[in-house]
C-alpha cells in the first residue's frame, strides 16, 4: 500500500462519515476515523493550538504511523486538519513515530522519529519537517543527530520521541532511550545552538519508574520546579502503582544544564486509571498544560471489536499546579462555556456528558446506573476508587488512589464513553473508559453531599 498524504486525506474524506457515533466523545479530541495513540507536537503557534497525534487512518488498529492534526483556539472545540506526516518512502521509514514541535523564525517545525523496521533491521533516527502555515509540512532529508555518537551504553535502535525546547538561548531535545547495559529506561538530552545539528549532552536516569524503555519525555517549569513527563515500558507493579503494561510519571526536581544532571525531588505516577499514557506538555504555552492518550496498550478496544471504525481519544487538557509541595492536576478553564444545564442532583436522570462536583467526607459510594451496566466511585479504607467492572468496556477493573481522603472535593469529567476523576483538587486522578447507554441514575450511599451536575452540550 502507498502511504501518502494525498491517499490518507482522500480516504478520511470518503470514509469518516461511516464511523459509528454511539460512543463518540463530545468534548475530547478523537480521530475522525481509524486508530489514534500518542499526542505529538503539541504547540501554541500563531495564537492557535496545534495538536498532532500518532495516527493510522485506514483501520481501527495500529498500523504504519502518520501524524494526524487538530487545530483549536480553546483546547476544547477543535477542527480536523489534513494529515501532516505520512511514511511515504517505505524504504526509509515504516512509520513517522512520536515527537514534538517548536516554532522558529515564524515557521513551525515538527521533530519526529523516523522509524524503520523490516526483516533483520530496525533503526530510529530524529528528523524534522517545516511549515510556513502550520498545515503543509516539508520533510528535511537530514537527520538532526547521529546515533553513532551516543555513548556505547545506550541503545541506538530504541531511541525515539524527541521533544525540542529552547532554554537559555540553547536548543535541547529530550528523547526516550534505553541502557543496553542494565536494560533500563533513560532520558537522553541533546543540545544545539542552531536546531540543525544536535550533539549528545547528558542522560537522566535510569529509574525504576521507566521500566525497560523511556518514552515520550517532555519538559516544562511547574512553579519553581523542572518537571519532565515521561512514560516507561513494562514497569513492574509496585504497591498501588504501575498496574498497566506501561506507566507515566512526573519527574520533579531541578535540572542543572551546566553540570549536566537532574536532581530529583519526587517521582509521582500521573494517573491511577487504566487508560492514560504518553502525556505531553503544550510547547510555547506559558502555563504547564498537559494532554495524554486516553487509552492504554495491552488491552481490548471495544470500538474496534464492535466495528465502530475508530479507536482512541485524548484526555481533556490538564493544567499542572504546584501546591503543598507536589503537583496537582486540574481540567483547564473554559468548559463552562459549553454547559447546557446546571443543577443540584436530586434523583433525576443525567446524560452521559457532564462535569460533576461533589463533596466527600469519609466513606461513600456513588453508583452510576445505566440500562446496560454501571460504574462506581467510592471510598473505603484503601482510598477513593473507580470500579468499571460492570461498565461494558471489556477491560473492567477497580483502581484506587494512594491516599485516603477524609474531607475532599471530587470532580468527575464524564463524557460519552470516558471518565476522568479528579480527587482533592486534582492531587490524584483516575481515568478510564465506559460504554453505557441512555444516561445515568445515581445511587448515593454514605458521606457525600452537594452533588452538582453541569451537562455539556455536544
Amino acid at each position: 500500500m502507498e502511504y501518502s498524504l494525498e491517499n490518507a486525506n482522500e480516504f478520511i474524506s470518503i470514509n469518516a462519515k461511516k464511523v459509528n457515533k454511539s460512543y463518540r466523545l463530545k468534548f475530547h479530541m478523537m480521530p475522525p476515523i481509524g486508530w489514534m495513540n500518542d499526542p505529538n507536537g503539541l504547540i501554541k503557534y500563531k495564537e492557535q493550538y496545534h495538536i498532532f497525534y500518532q495516527y493510522y487512518p485506514y483501520d481501527s488498529k495500529w498500523g504504519p504511523m502518520h501524524w494526524g492534526h487538530f487545530v483549536t483556539k480553546d483546547l476544547i472545540e477543535y477542527k480536523d486538519y489534513p494529515v501532516a506526516l505520512a511514511p511515504e518512502n517505505q524504504a526509509l521509514e515504516s512509520g513517522c513515530f512520536s515527537g514534538g514541535a517548536i516554532s522558529v523564525d515564524d515557521q513551525l517545525m515538527l521533530v519526529y522519529t523516523r522509524h524503520l523496521e523490516k526483516e533483520n533491521e530496525k533503526k530510529e533516527d530524529i528528523f524534522a519537517a517545516i511549515s510556513e502555515d502550520g498545515i503543509q509540512f516539508e520533510k528535511i532529508d537530514q537527520k538532526l543527530f547521529e546515533t553513532l555518537d551516543l555513548p556505547e551504553e545506550f541503545s541506538r535502535t530504541d531511541f525515539r520521541d524527541p521533544y525540542p525546547v529552547k532554554i537559555n538561548n540553547m536548543y535541547y531535545i529530550f528523547i526516550g532511550g534505553k541502557s543496553i547495559v542494565t536494560n533500563e529506561g533513560v532520558i537522553l538530552v541533546l543540545k544545539s545552538n542552531s536546531l540543525k545539528h544536535f550533539t549528545y549532552d547528558f542522560s537522566i536516569g535510569p529509574f525504576y519508574e521507566l521500566g525497560d524503555m523511556g518514552e515520550c519525555p517532555s519538559y516544562h517549569r511547574v512553579g519553581d520546579r523542572d518537571v519532565i513527563l515521561v512514560s516507561g515500558c513494562n514497569v513492574k507493579e509496585k504497591n498501588n502503582s504501575f498496574k498497566n503494561v506501561n506507566s507515566s510519571v512526573f519527574l520533579i526536581g531541578k535540572i542543572d544544564f551546566e553540570k549536566k544532571k537532574m536532581d530529583i525531588d519526587e517521582i509521582k505516577e500521573i494517573d491511577k486509571g487504566d487508560t492514560f499514557y504518553a502525556p505531553q506538555f503544550i510547547s510555547e504555552e506559558d502555563k504547564p498544560i498537559m494532554v495524554g492518550w486516553l487509552e492504554m496498550w495491552g488491552k481490548r478496544y471495544p470500538t474496534h471489536e464492535w466495528d465502530h471504525g475508530y479507536v482512541g481519544a485524548l484526555t481533556f487538557p490538564r493544567e499542572l499546579i504546584w501546591k503543598n509541595n507536589t503537583i496537582y492536576q486540574r481540567p483547564i478553564e473554559g468548559l463552562q462555556k459549553y454547559y447546557q444545564a446546571q443543577y443540584k442532583y436530586n434523583g433525576q436522570l443525567i446524560n452521559c456528558s457532564c462535569d460533576i462536583e461533589a463533596f466527600i467526607d469519609g466513606s461513600f459510594q456513588i453508583k452510576f446506573q445505566a440500562i446496560n451496566g454501571n460504574f462506581i466511585i467510592g471510598q473505603e479504607d484503601k482510598g477513593v476508587y473507580l470500579d468499571t467492572r460492570l461498565s461494558n468496556n471489556l477491560n473492567g477493573c477497580i483502581r484506587y488512589t494512594t491516599e485516603h481522603y477524609q474531607h475532599a472535593t471530587i470532580r468527575i469529567l464524564l463524557d460519552q464513553s470516558s471518565i476522568e476523576l479528579f480527587i482533592d483538587d486534582g492531587k490524584e486522578v483516575i481515568s478510564s473508559r465506559v460504554y453505557l447507554d441512555q444516561g445515568y441514575t445515581l445511587e448515593v450511599i454514605g458521606n457525600v453531599s452537594n452533588i452538582w451536575i453541569k451537562e455539556v452540550k455536544g
